[in-house]
């Protein structure tokens, strides 16, 4: 059965989660008795984290970690993947390769390449998916001796020059052989501005979709936006999709609200 999930933050606040790094401990606690089955790790420093303790919490909350977030590194470390710096790429390449060690430890949740790889820099589009090209090849090599599965999330173009979404991603695979420890974040906000066709864009990715993250066309909570859910969970179900369905959202109009009414999104993945 597919877990469902919410993004949690560990060291620092995100606003893609109604809870503050400091919550950790209650967060988990209420998404357990509210019917969450995991929770998606939002981690800056993965050498930093105390694996076991980390381990223990989830565990005695009945949950499991889902995906470990790496966006964050980008904004507090200063690095990404793609830069021309081989410093700052190496750096990026090595926070990575914590998180691949840290998700090894924790049963082996995805890890997600999202604005760690960089977003609007100047080097033009060609020579970041070349560096981003380079700075992969020992963070898949790493995630196939640890059997962790990396996945990459298109983001929209408003956000970064780079996979925007679903067919180009596909194709940027294709140029590194599409091995079989990288697959593809699908998140609902990022394929609604870019991929046009939702359900199209799900089918082509098929097998390939490793994790799901759910928010509406105003990337608030599911069901008080544009975006039709229905087919887009058809499709998933269709598609045999067994990962896990993560509550990725900004706290619109505010935590309170999220938290009232996450049962409408739980409502979408159970088709109730």
């Amino acid at each position: 059965m597919n877990k469902i999930s919410q993004t949690i933050p560990v060291q620092h606040d995100t606003v893609f989660s109604p809870y503050k790094a400091s919550q950790f401990d209650d967060a988990i606690r209420f998404l357990a008795e509210k019917g969450f089955t995991g929770v998606e790790l939002a981690i800056t420093y993965p050498d930093k984290v105390d694996d076991q303790a980390l381990l223990l919490k989830l565990t005695n909350a009945g949950l499991v970690a889902t995906t470990l977030s790496t966006g964050q590194a980008y904004r507090y470390a200063n690095v990404f993947l793609a830069s021309s710096d081989k410093d700052i790429r190496s750096t990026a390449i090595n926070l990575i390769i914590g998180h691949i060690n840290l998700s090894a430890k924790l049963n082996r949740p995805p890890v997600t390449i999202g604005l760690l790889r960089g977003k609007l820099e100047g080097d033009g589009k060609d020579i970041l998916l070349q560096n981003l090209r380079l700075a992969l090849e020992p963070c898949i090599s790493h995630a196939i001796r640890m059997g962790v599965m990396l996945q990459i999330e298109p983001i929209n173009r408003d956000e970064t020059t780079m996979l925007n979404n679903i067919e180009e991603t596909l194709q940027f695979l294709s140029t590194i052989g599409s091995p079989e420890k990288v697959g593809v974040l699908y998140d609902t906000y990022h394929s609604y501005k870019d991929d046009g066709n939702m359900v199209e864009a799900i089918k082509t990715a098929g097998s390939k979709i490793t994790n799901v993250h759910f928010a509406d066309s105003h990337r608030g909570l599911p069901g008080f936006g544009e975006i039709e859910f229905v087919p887009v969970v058809n499709a998933l179900n269709e598609i045999g999709y067994k990962g896990a369905y993560t509550l990725e959202t900004l706290s619109i109009p505010d935590a309170n609200f999220i938290n009232e009414n996450y049962h409408n999104f739980i409502a979408m993945i159970l088709n109730k």
